[in-house]
């Protein structure tokens, strides 16, 4: 016959009770309740042993085997009563009450405070602002004072050129016409010089005027013949200038009519050069032009050099008869600087 836990031995019977493998139901135990059953639990299993051991037992024969059939209860999850699994949660140690650490004060302790908390802070650049001076060369143009301005001195203008060999009063000289002309007595005034140009049908002749009716003044004029030809003819002379001097040049020249009159001019070269044909000699016509009459002329200029040249100089157009010139009386006065 087989016993368990829960069988009981009669005479003539064998009664066996099982009992129903009980029903698991889920249950979630909090720390703080399962720290409180351990305890309970702690208390009462030593006195439980002491009931469960003293009280009305089964005893076993002497002398029969025991056997005994041990079950295991199966736990079975009711699906009405089924939740969702709780979320997994880590477990949490729990100390017995008695071994817990007790924190008992040193009244004789230095109280210490507890390290700051590191400084996170973002850090603070201190700039200390410092002047750099940086040493520049700097070239400055000193302008010297201007010394005080000097009076111009004061420059004595020349004495006028006249009379004499200006007035054509001196000798004259024998002059031979360059181009081989006939020219019996020809002759010029001393101090000037005679130029003539060879036309178709020659060139002048100079002479020496004696005849009083052509005399502007004194007792002498120079002659320029001009009769059947057609050409240029005059005299010239050079004299010293002063630079930023003012000159004024006055002629007299009278012509005999002609079909063709007789074109008189007065030329100046500043710079002193002899070629009547030279493009540095002005040219200014004569302020008149009557026949058979003294006709005056007058030009005013300033000198840019150190020597000027007069040219007085008639031009007969066309070879007709008549056209004979004289001139007479020719000055040079300085005005001074402008």
């Amino acid at each position: 016959m087989n016993f368990d836990k829960n069988s009981r031995q009669t005479d003539s019977l064998s009664v066996t009770y099982r009992q129903q493998p009980p029903t698991l139901l889920p249950v979630t135990l909090q720390p703080a309740t399962l720290l409180l059953a351990t305890l309970l639990l702690a208390t009462l299993l030593p006195s439980l042993a002491c009931v469960i051991g003293g009280s009305g037992g089964t005893a076993i024969p002497v002398g029969r085997p025991a056997s005994f059939e041990v079950q295991t209860a199966t736990p079975t999850l009711n699906p009405q009563l089924a939740t969702s699994a709780p979320a997994q949660t880590e477990p949490e140690v729990v100390l017995p009450l008695g071994s817990a650490p007790t924190d008992t004060p040193d009244l004789n302790a230095t109280p210490t405070l507890p390290p700051p908390p590191p400084d996170t802070s973002t850090p603070i650049q201190l700039i200390t602002p410092t002047l750099e001076l940086t040493p520049t060369l700097a070239l400055t143009q000193e302008v010297a004072a201007a010394p005080p301005t000097k009076p111009k001195p004061v420059v004595e203008p020349d004495p006028p050129l006249q009379g004499g060999d200006w007035d054509f009063e001196t000798e004259f000289i024998p002059w031979p016409n360059p181009y081989g002309e006939p020219c019996p007595g020809a002759r010029v005034a001393a101090g000037w010089t005679a130029f003539v140009e060879n036309g178709p049908y020659g060139s002048s002749c100079m002479n020496e005027n004696l005849y009083q009716p052509n005399v502007f003044s004194g007792l002498k004029s120079q002659e320029m013949t001009f009769d059947f030809i057609a050409a240029n003819s005059g005299v010239l002379r050079t004299i010293p200038t002063k630079v930023g001097h003012r000159y004024q040049v006055v002629a007299h020249a009278k012509n005999d009519r002609s079909i063709a009159p007789v074109q008189m001019a007065l030329g100046l070269d500043l710079t002193g050069g002899g070629d009547w044909t030279s493009g540095a000699v002005q040219w200014f016509p004569w302020d008149n032009t009557a026949e058979d009459t003294w006709n005056p002329t007058e030009e005013t200029i300033t000198a840019t050099g150190e020597s000027m040249t007069i040219f007085i100089k008639g031009f007969h157009p066309m070879a007709d008869q008549g056209g004979k010139t004289v001139i007479d009386t020719v000055s040079v006065t300085d005005l001074g600087p402008e």
